[in-house]
């Protein structure tokens, strides 16, 4: 019986993205969040279960630090916010902070911050390089700079070596938790009724062939909502 397989770039985008607007991750963050997440299980950390891990933590979640001065540098207070929802605004900081030369950060308050040290390719595309030396499990020293940001060329480089494996070979998940995730994320999709059958793709229609506008997932999350239903869409 096979045990793990293979999924491809776009079907994790996929799955990961809705995963998070199921959950009910802030709408205005989960691209950001779930490209993070995609960068970090490409260098070798396992960010897709630990997004599983804190699934209860999406919901009204803040997606930013609160950022102080001390006399060491700047301290970035995640306020027990899990690393994964903060991986973004970790690198568009430290960028901040590093955009006069070098910086020395603290983190602190992020649950899990290992997994920040995983955004090497995903900070390079942005224009900085970093090391972290983690502090036990919710804080961490990173030190960073500006560098030439990596091109980003998807038909050659994507966003680095790791990144363009992931292109070429996919990602290796255990086949429960494929499958867990696809279901799951499923949730984000509008359930089968008259309105769904109303539209194509992100076009909405009334009853007489009328335009009415355009819908994002964070749309069909709220119709599941009103409706109840936890059935897979048709």
């Amino acid at each position: 019986m096979t045990t793990t397989m293979r999924a491809s770039a776009r079907e994790m985008r996929h799955m990961v993205g809705r995963y998070l607007h199921a959950r009910r991750c802030p709408g205005y963050a989960v691209n950001a969040i779930r490209d993070a997440i995609m960068a970090a299980q490409a260098e070798g950390y396992d960010a897709v279960t630990r997004m599983e891990e804190i699934r209860e933590a999406y919901a009204d979640a803040r997606t930013g630090f609160a950022v102080r001065a001390s006399e060491t540098g700047l301290v970035l207070d995640g306020a027990g916010t899990p690393a994964a929802i903060l991986a973004p605004a970790f690198v568009d900081e430290l960028a901040l902070a590093a955009a006069a030369g070098p910086a020395t950060v603290r983190v602190e308050g992020v649950p899990g911050v290992a997994m920040l040290a995983a955004l090497g390719e995903y900070a390079a595309v942005r224009g900085v390089a970093f090391r972290l030396d983690a502090d036990g499990d919710d804080a961490a020293i990173a030190t960073a700079e500006r560098v030439t940001a990596t091109p980003v060329v998807p038909a050659e480089s994507a966003a680095g070596p790791a990144m363009r494996r992931i292109l070429l070979e996919g990602y290796e998940m255990d086949a429960e938790q494929f499958w867990r995730l696809f279901h799951e994320s499923n949730e984000a999709l509008t359930p089968d009724s008259e309105l769904s059958r109303r539209h194509a793709g992100s076009q909405l229609y009334d009853e007489e062939g009328n335009l009415l506008g355009e819908a994002g997932e964070e749309t069909y999350v709220h119709l599941r909502s009103e409706s109840g239903s936890t059935a897979v869409p048709a």
